[in-house]
Formats: structure tokens, C-alpha cells, sequence
């Protein structure tokens, strides 16, 4: 255990290290050039490398600190690109960064099968996906047959990674269900396009009727199973939505209602006969199809039925005896199911539970008084009275729900009541004899109470300083108990809750990148020496460990060409910008600068320049590479030339003159570019006084037509 221990301790000090590196640089420190940058950052990675090439070889006992010191090598590389992209004012967060990163961290994947690899492998591809898609620096109109091209090719080549590696031909099981999830998420925005009259919802429900059957019958998983059943439910929910805005009346409501009494009806005799029909042999399958069933089925008939409901009594009658009678009505709808549980089919009893709670929880919101009061000690009656704990998780959300917004009608304040649920679920998760999956639903509570509680906190500076600081010792301690106590899923939760916190520290400006990065170094030390420690102590517990990544020769050799084509590409790129600023003609560019923060690269100004909009042209390729020739004004200024050329054909014939330059770009439909030099990073926090003062931009054109931004000017 106490090997458990260290290890943990070291992984923990790794993710600080690499999360003070990052905070660092996107500090965009001024005191450090940008030769200081840079030095910096490649000294980091390649001492990555060293310490797990080193730890390999000689501290045998560390092969799994060995093989994470890599991964930091690999993650660290992708510090080095977004840096590069900072120092040179390249596009914020764009494609190309997760690509460049991606291509050494897939070939450390397919040289050393650590699974590690193929995870950050699988994200960063659909990360440079989803930015190529959906730039952050410039708005890309596209429309809705493209967007549903799109769903599909990234549901299809998730489906093949999910067949690569059901079938082991890829052997990663966090990509094969990493690839099930996005697959079955592609497919269910593809099924809101509105394009080609019903054929993406008939597709979709034929695909997902599909595959409820594969995973009942032919590959029975209940994850899936249920995910497959939950997601159909959300679908079917979505268009009696859409429906219900398009024909809001007294007939549309009663008809949903029947409609939703005839799903329960039909899902119970179809399960009864699947009872009967079915052998002790199917017993599983019966299983499985019951549970999905009841997912599907209370869903979408009780969501149908509380809203259908609702919009009944309030075309009916008066806004306010509408309330109470729905109030009262839904406190009978669901208590007396519960005391008659014993004669009621499991998929009724939830359907009236879940219609009872939606109906109840927006009357009692709704209505002065105590009347929420009285619901919460109904909620907590059913809690007593039913033992099931599938009723007590859905009880209890809606209770702690109710109770966190009626706390802010009394004038207790967020923090308070984010206080009072933190240690009402901290003591339900201490609490002896309570089922497994209440004791982490309780968790999931009372650590999401505790983070909001200290990104929230309005006390002064020592407040905050001890409210982040409380939550990252008790998260911590969280993290090693649950390890300690075995507990798996509490394990996850605690240690993906801190994560959260540092990953929000990111946008948390109440202390600096800089101070932050700071804190999570000493922090990183601090588990550093703390788990060495632990490590000389518990010396004398020889484990026979696999041997590390870099023992393997041939996997040792193709490491080291890994890193050393990071190496070049980190020095391409610098080469290249260099001779850029070096040789390359400076012209001034009128702009509109818009203040956001990248996601890897600190604050930054987003340009617009007058020369982004080419007026009265229209180019005959929406979506290609451009060169626009610019001329000077009386002012220095460079505006639009009244040329461009696209596809190795000018708009007009050219002849060139003197003072005018080439620029490169990209058209972004029929009359605008982008530039690459849409992006300019600032020190952190002072990207609005750049926005206000900010009016022209000193550009460093090359001779082939690129760009790189050198400051900003008013």
C-alpha cells in the first residue's frame, strides 16, 4: 500500500510540474525575452527526456516514473509548440498547434503501446478537429449540410477506432469506449440537422434502434446498452420539444399525455412477455433490456407527462390555481406510488416518481410560503420509506436541487449554502452502512459544493487564499484515503475533482498565471520530497516491476527519433519567424482589437483589420489560399491594393510598383481573409488597456508572403 502511495505521490507531482509550466508561460511573463522563453521551454522538455531515459536505466525500482516522465516529455512538447505560437504571435489555439503536437505523441504511441500515448493521442486529434471546425480567433459561417458531413465523418472514423479496438486489433480499451461515446454523440447532433426533410431522424433512429439490439442480444453491455437508451430518450425529447413550440395547445398536450401513458402501457406488456417468454439462460439478457427499458421509458413518458401536464392545467386554468393544484397533485402523483410500490410495474413506479418529482419541484419554486418545505420532508419520506437505490439518487438530487435555490429566497448567501450542502453530503458520505453509489453520489456533491464554494468565495484576499487552499488539502486528502480505503469510483471522483480545480485555476483572475505558477511549483516540490521519502522508507518492499519503456532497445531508439523531430520542428519554426522579423518589410495595418484568453497560450488581443473585408470583391474559391496585394497611403498606413490573386489568377491584370507588398491568406467565404496575424499575446491583465489604446499594428512581412505581428501602436 505504501508503494501505492508513492507512486501516487509522484504522479501528483508530476501533473503540478507540468500544470506550473503551463500557467508560466501563458503568464507571458515581460521580464523574460523571448530568447529566455525559449531557452526555458526546450530545456524543460529535453530534461523530461533525460530524468525518464535516466530513470530507465539506472533506478530500476522506478520504471513507472520512468514511463510518466516520458509522457511529461511528450505533453511538455506541446508547451513548447503553444509557446512558439505566443512568442510569435501566431493564431491562438489554432489547428495546427494540436496537430504538431499530436504527430510525436502518436508515434510515441505506436513505438511504445503505453496506453497513456494513445489517450492523449485520441484527444489532441479531435481536439485539432473541433478547433479546424470551429476557429477561435475568427467567426467561420458554415451551413447545415456541411455540419452534417461532418457529424457523420467523425462518427465513422470514431466507429472504426471502436471496431480497431473491440476487436484488439488497436489494443486501448480507454480509446474503445473514449470512441463508442463520441461516435454515439456525433450521431445524435447529425439527427438535428435540418437538412434533407426526416432522413437524419429516421437514420438516427434506425442506427440507434440498431444498436440497443446489438448490445442487447449479440454484445450485451450494459454502459452501452444504457448510454444507447439514454440518448435515443434525449432525442425523442428534443423533438416533442420542438413540436410542442410549433403546436402549443390544449390538443397537443392531451394527445402527448395519451402518448406518454401508451409508452408505459406498451413497454410494460412488452417486458411482461419478455418475462414469460425467457429461460433462466437468458436471465442476463433479460436483465439488461429491463434496465435500458426503464431508462428509455421514464425519461422521455415522464418527461413527457409532467410537461404535457402542465401545459394542460395552465391553458385550463388561472396561472396561480394552476400552480397549487399541480402542486398538490404532484405531491399525490409521487408519494403514493411509493406506499404502494409492492403492486405497481418497476417502469410505471418510476414514471409516476419522476413525473410527480418535475411537477413538484417547479410548483414549489414557484410558490410563496413553506409550500417547498413540505415537498423536501415528502422527499425526505420517500427516502425512508423506499430502500431502492436507483429512488434514493434520483431523491436525492431533487432535494439538494430545491433546497440550494429556496436557500437564496431566505437571503442566505451563495457561499452559505454551498457551505451547508458541502458538509450535509460530507457527513452522507461518511456515514457508515450506505450503499456504495449513494455514498459517491454524495461525493460528487459535496466536492462540486466545495470547488463552486472556493472559485466563488467574496471575503478579501485571505478568504480566497484559504478557500482554494482548503480545497486543494481536502480534495488531496480525499485522493490518497480513497485509495487507501480501495474504494475505485471514489478514487476517480476525487482525483477528477482535482483536476478540476487546477484546470479552473486557469481562468480564476483573482491571482496572477505568474503567482499561480509559483505555488504550484513549491507544491510540486513539496510532493516530490514528501513521496522520495515515503520511497526510501518503503525501500525494503521489493516488487517485481515491468521493466520501463526505455529498456526496450528498439523502443529506446525510436524515442530518441521522436525527440529529436521535435527538436527540429521546434527549431524550423524558430528559424522561420526569425528570418521573417529579420528579412522581412515592416508595414502598418489599421485594426479592431477584442480581448479573450487562449486556451493554451494566456491572454491575448484578437485583431480584425480593415483589410480583412476586401469590399466589392468575390472570390471564386470560398475556402482557399489567397495572396492580396496592399499599397501605402499618404499616412503610412496599408490598405487593400485592389488585387489579389487566387488559384494562380489575378482579379485583374497586375503590375507591381515599388512600395507595394504581398500577403498571404485563406478567404473565409466570398469576401473576407484571414491573415494569421489575428492573434497578438499580452502579459496577463493587460490585454483591455491594449484594447482601449490599440489602433494600428506594426506587421514583419516575409519575401514568400507571410506575416508575423511585432507590436501593437496607437
Amino acid at each position: 500500500m505504501q508503494r501505492n502511495a508513492v507512486r501516487l505521490g509522484y504522479f501528483l507531482a508530476i501533473s503540478l510540474l507540468l500544470s506550473a509550466l503551463f500557467y508560466f508561460f501563458a503568464a507571458n511573463w515581460p521580464a523574460l525575452d523571448r530568447w529566455g522563453k525559449i531557452g526555458v521551454s526546450v530545456s524543460v522538455l529535453v530534461l523530461f527526456y533525460a530524468l525518464s531515459y535516466a530513470g530507465g536505466l539506472v533506478l530500476n525500482r522506478h520504471s513507472f516514473l520512468s514511463n510518466w516522465l516520458l509522457v511529461a516529455g511528450g505533453l511538455s512538447f506541446g508547451i513548447s509548440v503553444a509557446l512558439l505560437g505566443q512568442i510569435y504571435n501566431s493564431h491562438a489555439d489554432s489547428y495546427m498547434l494540436f496537430v504538431v503536437w499530436l504527430i510525436p505523441n502518436l508515434l510515441f504511441a505506436v513505438a511504445t503501446r503505453y496506453q497513456p500515448f494513445y489517450v492523449i493521442s485520441y484527444v489532441l486529434a479531435h481536439l485539432a478537429v473541433c478547433f479546424f471546425l470551429d476557429p477561435s480567433v475568427i467567426h467561420v459561417t458554415r451551413d447545415e449540410e456541411w455540419w452534417y458531413m461532418v457529424y457523420w465523418l467523425i462518427a465513422l472514423g470514431n466507429l472504426a477506432l471502436f471496431w480497431l479496438t473491440g476487436t484488439e486489433r488497436l489494443k486501448s480499451r480507454p480509446v474503445h469506449y473514449l470512441s463508442f461515446l463520441v461516435f454515439q454523440v456525433s450521431l445524435f447532433l447529425s439527427a438535428f440537422a435540418d437538412v434533407y426533410g426526416a432522413l437524419p431522424e429516421c437514420l438516427y433512429l434506425l442506427i440507434g434502434g440498431g444498436l440497443f439490439l446489438v448490445f442487447l442480444k449479440w454484445m450485451p453491455n450494459r454502459a452501452m446498452l444504457v448510454l444507447t437508451a439514454t440518448l435515443l430518450a434525449l432525442f425523442l425529447l428534443g423533438k416533442f420539444f420542438w413540436l410542442m413550440f410549433e403546436y402549443n395547445s390544449d390538443l397537443f398536450f392531451l394527445a402527448a399525455l395519451l402518448a406518454a401513458a401508451g409508452i408505459v402501457w406498451g413497454a410494460v406488456a412488452g417486458m411482461r412477455w419478455l418475462r414469460r417468454q425467457s429461460t433462466r439462460e437468458d436471465s442476463k439478457w433479460v436483465r439488461f433490456i429491463l434496465e435500458a427499458f426503464t431508462v428509455l421509458v421514464t425519461l422521455v413518458a415522464g418527461t413527457m407527462g409532467a410537461t404535457s401536464l402542465t401545459g394542460l392545467f395552465y391553458l385550463l386554468l388561472p396561472g396561480s390555481l394552476a400552480t397549487y393544484v399541480l402542486y398538490f397533485l404532484a405531491l399525490l402523483g409521487f408519494l403514493i406510488p411509493v406506499i404502494i410500490r409492492s403492486k405497481l410495474d418497476t417502469t410505471v413506479f418510476y414514471t409516476l416518481l419522476t413525473m410527480g418529482y418535475l411537477i413538484a419541484t417547479g410548483s414549489s419554486l414557484f410558490l410563496g410560503g413553506y409550500y417547498w418545505v413540505i415537498f423536501l420532508l415528502a422527499l425526505a419520506y420517500v427516502w425512508v420509506a423506499s430502500g431502492s437505490t436507483p429512488v434514493r439518487l434520483l431523491t436525492q438530487f431533487v432535494f439538494l436541487l430545491v433546497l440550494y435555490i429556496k436557500m437564496g429566497d431566505w437571503s442566505i448567501t451563495g457561499e452559505w449554502a454551498l457551505l451547508v450542502l458541502f458538509v450535509f453530503q460530507l457527513g452522507m458520505y461518511m456515514a457508515p452502512r450506505l450503499p456504495v453509489a449513494l455514498q459517491n453520489s454524495s461525493l460528487v456533491y459535496a466536492l462540486l459544493s466545495l470547488l463552486v464554494l472556493a472559485e466563488t468565495v467574496d471575503g478579501g484576499s485571505a478568504v480566497q487564499v484559504g478557500a482554494n487552499l482548503g480545497y486543494f488539502a481536502f480534495t488531496t486528502y480525499l485522493v490518497y484515503r480513497t485509495m487507501h480505503r480501495k474504494e475505485r469510483i471514489g478514487f476517480g471522483i476525487a482525483l477528477g475533482f482535482w483536476f478540476a480545480f487546477l484546470l479552473m485555476k486557469y481562468y480564476d483572475f483573482f491571482w496572477s498565471l505568474l503567482h499561480k505558477s509559483i505555488s504550484l511549483l513549491l507544491l510540486s516540490l513539496v510532493f516530490f520530497a514528501v513521496s522520495s521519502w515515503l520511497d526510501r522508507s518503503a525501500a525494503a518492499q521489493r516488487e517485481v516491476q515491468p521493466l520501463p519503456i526505455f529498456a526496450d532497445k528498439r523502443k529506446r531508439l525510436a524515442i530518441f527519433s521522436v525527440v529529436l523531430l521535435q527538436l527540429v520542428a521546434i527549431g524550423y519554426q524558430i528559424w522561420s519567424s526569425e528570418t521573417i522579423l529579420a528579412e522581412g518589410r515592416s508595414v502598418k495595418l489599421r485594426l479592431e482589437p477584442i480581448d479573450p484568453r487562449s486556451l493554451l497560450q494566456g491572454d491575448y488581443v484578437r485583431l480584425g483589420y480593415a483589410i480583412s473585408t476586401l469590399e466589392g470583391e468575390q472570390f471564386p474559391d470560398a475556402d482557399g489560399k489567397i495572396r492580396v496585394v496592399l499599397r501605402p497611403e499618404s499616412d503610412g498606413v496599408y490598405v487593400y491594393g485592389g488585387y489579389y490573386e487566387q488559384n494562380g489568377v489575378w482579379n485583374r491584370p497586375h503590375q507591381p510598383v515599388p512600395d507595394e507588398i504581398i500577403l498571404n491568406g485563406r478567404t473565409i467565404g466570398t469576401d473576407r481573409v484571414e491573415y494569421g496575424i489575428e492573434s497578438y499575446f499580452v502579459p496577463e491583465g493587460t490585454g483591455r488597456e491594449v484594447e482601449r489604446s490599440a489602433k494600428y499594428a506594426l506587421v514583419r512581412v516575409g519575401k514568400k508572403g507571410d506575416a508575423i505581428v511585432e507590436e501593437l501602436s496607437n
